[in-house]
């Protein structure tokens, strides 16, 4: 199931054209249609997966269910609105985000410090660690590589109710 199939068409002027409207039917990539997983057991529906440097949505649907264009099951079960951001970056693109963010000179910068037990704390508590900003950057990273994949057998369910709530 492709995922845009299921949204609404509205009229549209594309062209831009003034004095000139010309409507086409377009999708309508605004609507939103939030599904509920209340309903699924978390322990039943769902399996975890810890996302390899380089996997896609795409490429996990298709292992997980034989179908790439299921990879929007994929973000849904992530909560993941945009995948851009809410998807764990290839290590390549990690190393140019954090140089762009922070510029090449700073990388390894203090961002923070932590305590044995992670929480920020001031750079003179006992037992402060630096924590440099690309690996600020990377733990972030990091913390979306755990997934929790719906598992196939309550796809028929998600995708019947995302009909539903298109129309």
């Amino acid at each position: 199931m492709a995922y845009f199939r299921y949204f609404n068409k509205i009229g549209y002027d594309v062209r831009g054209v003034k004095n000139n409207l010309q409507i086409d039917n377009v999708t309508n990539i605004l609507q939103r249609a939030r599904l509920k997983l209340d309903h699924l057991d978390h322990n039943l529906a769902f399996v975890q997966h810890f996302i390899l440097d380089g996997q896609t949505p795409e490429y996990l649907a298709h292992e997980f269910y034989g179908d790439s264009e299921l990879h929007w099951i994929i973000l849904f079960g992530q909560k993941c609105v945009n995948p851009y951001y809410d998807w764990p970056m290839t290590y390549f693109t990690l190393q140019k985000y954090i140089s762009k963010k922070y510029g090449a000179a700073s990388i390894n910068e203090v961002h923070h410090y932590e305590d044995a037990d992670r929480y920020t704390v001031d750079s003179t508590a006992s037992g402060a660690v630096p924590i440099t900003n690309a690996l600020y950057e990377e733990t972030i990273n990091d913390e979306k590589r755990l997934l929790n994949i719906i598992r196939p057998e309550s796809i028929s369910a998600i995708i019947s109710e995302f009909k539903a709530l298109m129309k």
